[in-house]
């Protein structure tokens, strides 16, 4: 792997660090895009590395349908405050995403896989 496969957070062997499932959650939550619009996400599944422990990969949607991936080891021994590349903490004021005709104003997602992502979210 190149140092371009493991960019933080994207990449199981680069996870974003937190220290539990719910503080991954927040997390999520107050994600935007550096843009300033917000996203969705959804669990796809667990992985490990060798003998690490479980991390896990959500499905993320941007604007326009661009989708990615983010690693997050929900066992680490404290919370980072590094953000993935691409992404911003949520403002008071964001841009909404524009998906099927409705503005979003709020970054949606779930700790579980969805089969039919991103419109079961909505």
């Amino acid at each position: 792997m190149t140092n371009m496969d493991n960019k933080y957070g994207k990449s199981p062997f680069n996870p974003i660090q937190m220290i539990g499932v719910k503080e991954s959650l927040l997390f999520l939550n107050s994600l935007i895009t550096v843009d300033n619009k917000p996203i969705f996400y959804h669990r796809i599944h667990t992985t490990s590395i060798g003998n690490s422990m479980p991390i896990d990969c959500y499905e993320i949607f941007k604007e326009g349908g661009f989708k990615e991936f983010l690693f997050i080891d929900v066992y680490a021994s404290k919370n980072s405050e590094e953000l993935p590349e691409g992404y911003a903490k949520a403002k008071e004021r964001i841009e909404p995403l524009l998906y099927n005709g409705s503005k979003i104003l709020t970054t949606i997602g779930v700790n579980f896989k969805l089969s039919d992502f991103p419109d079961e979210l909505i």
